[in-house]
């Protein structure tokens, strides 16, 4: 299933309601099946994403569209609205990315 799987420590940080990894950090994987598409959103200064394997495309109306594949970095500023993340091709079923924002 497509879907995002936070790294939330909040409850070591002892951060409350908000979710995160780090004080000024969070950082989730995602996962996007071969054909779908997720939507990631955060109300950050900026959004890193690291392609683990996988390749597709991510596209916002921001910013447009980025292409990447399986070792591709990629940073977008500070979005309005989501982030759409299609997998085209991918090993074991679907995209992974690594994702890390400043919306804590």
């Amino acid at each position: 299933d497509s879907r995002i799987i936070p790294f939330d420590l909040s409850a070591l940080l002892d951060a409350g309601d908000h979710a995160c990894t780090s004080p000024n950090l969070m950082a989730s994987f995602v996962r996007v099946e071969v054909g779908d598409s997720l939507e990631t959103k955060a109300r950050a200064t900026s959004q890193a994403f690291y392609v683990i394997r996988g390749s597709g495309v991510s596209a916002s109306m921001d910013h447009g569209k980025v292409r990447w594949c399986a070792g591709d970095l990629f940073v977008l500023p500070t979005t309005r609205a989501g982030v759409v993340h299609e997998c085209v091709e991918a090993e074991l079923g679907g995209a992974a990315l690594y994702w890390i924002h400043d919306e804590p």
